[in-house]
């Protein structure tokens, strides 16, 4: 009895594509009995889509870990470097242990999502890396705040750590209702928030200067380049001193924005942070996808998770 080769092969790759299904379908099934087990378990409504669940080792300790993603070739402020065709974006899995589950997402909102549900059903989820960096910024703002402010006050907190004080900038515009991301540390592109409120968007370069500095016209200018590559629509410089005349002459001509200390100060007295608490409540430190803004390229968190 002979066979014919073509009708073999056939048959395999229908056998293949069958067990495939198969797999496919024992998997699907398999994710919903479990999700649905972890949401009875932990008295949620549902997990949202893109969730990945599997069993665990129970450590006694529910905590999360996010990541990000990135472009596989990026310029040197993490956006994507258009001079290459196939570029593309690399997502990493984020992760949630919790119990005897280990929960996975392509998108760290996801994870950020189901973390926000544990929490308010009264489950306790410890706080990731980012969220005990910004539970120790945010209670040095209070204890700076506390007392009486001045513009030395804020001079000496920031003196030795320009970075928060460029996001206690950003956090005072987010306040206004602006979006706001801070530039990495290295290769800023010139400004350090870029911030965003509909179609208007916006470069703020910050110096925590001493009170009797004075910026002159080359800083200006500076912030004047850096947004011929961005185009934004505002320019503002933020200073805790204040500007020289040539420094306001052109920022008049090239329609820079200039808030000096005291303005600073007024700003901080209106849409400051509380005097009277140095508590930091969950709401204030537990991290939102505004955050993350930080920590995704522009590029990438505009297009997906804006």
């Amino acid at each position: 009895m002979t066979h014919d080769p073509q009708k073999l092969a056939v048959a395999a790759v229908l056998f293949l594509l069958l067990c495939i299904c198969l797999f496919a379908l024992v998997y699907f099934i398999d994710q919903l009995v479990q999700k649905r087990i972890f949401c009875d378990r932990y008295n949620l409504d549902f997990l949202p889509r893109g969730i990945r669940i599997r069993g665990a080792k129970d450590n006694g300790c529910n905590e999360y870990e996010l990541n990000y993603p990135y472009w596989y070739i990026a310029k040197n402020d993490g956006t994507a470097d258009k001079r290459y065709n196939n570029n593309h974006i690399v997502w990493q899995k984020s992760y949630l242990w919790v119990g005897r589950y280990r929960l996975s997402a392509k998108k760290p909102t996801v994870i950020l999502e189901v973390v926000h549900s544990l929490r308010d059903a009264g489950t306790r989820v410890e706080l990731n890396e980012e969220e005990r960096k910004k539970k120790r910024w945010l209670e040095k703002q209070k204890r700076l705040f506390a007392r009486d402010t001045t513009l030395q006050n804020i001079v000496d907190g920031y003196r030795d750590c320009p970075t928060e004080f460029e996001q206690m900038c950003a956090e005072l515009f987010r306040k206004q209702g602006y979006r706001c991301q801070v530039t990495p540390k290295t290769n800023d592109g010139g400004y350090d928030i870029f911030f965003r409120q509909g179609k208007e968007t916006g470069i703020v370069e910050c110096k925590c200067y001493s009170v009797g500095h004075k910026v002159g016209r080359p800083e200006i200018q500076k912030l004047v380049g850096a947004n011929v590559i961005q185009q934004a629509n505002k320019m503002l410089f933020v200073t805790t001193s204040s500007f020289t005349p040539e420094a306001r002459e052109y920022a008049k001509e090239t329609d820079v924005t200039l808030i000096s200390g005291q303005k600073l100060l007024s700003m901080l007295q209106k849409y400051g942070f509380p005097k009277d608490k140095i508590k930091v409540r969950r709401k204030e430190w537990q991290l939102t996808v505004q955050d993350l803004q930080d920590f995704i390229p522009q590029d990438i968190y505009w297009d997906y998770f804006a």
